[in-house]
């Protein structure tokens, strides 16, 4: 495995785990806690990756207007290009 496979796997491997740190959060109102394991944030890991890609979806998807969408690809004389 080359060195920066073996850094992804690594990576991914210790995502949202005590190995790269974390916090506790306390519930005001009931007081439960609970650890949360920071995440590794690489753009190959399935994790942190798939909910970085939900985000962006959710973005785009407002953005849409309520209609039916058609892509259309046409080209022009070059003598209109000017």
């Amino acid at each position: 495995m080359s060195w920066a496979k073996a850094k992804v796997w690594r990576a991914i491997v210790a995502c949202r785990t005590a190995a790269l740190g974390g916090h506790v959060e306390t519930c005001d109102a009931c007081g439960t806690t609970r650890h949360v394991y920071h995440s590794c944030r690489n753009r190959h890991c399935p994790q942190c990756q798939t909910r970085a890609k939900e985000a962006w979806l959710a973005e785009r998807r407002r953005e849409l207007l309520p209609v039916p969408y058609f892509h259309l690809v046409f080209t022009c004389p070059h003598d209109l290009n000017g």
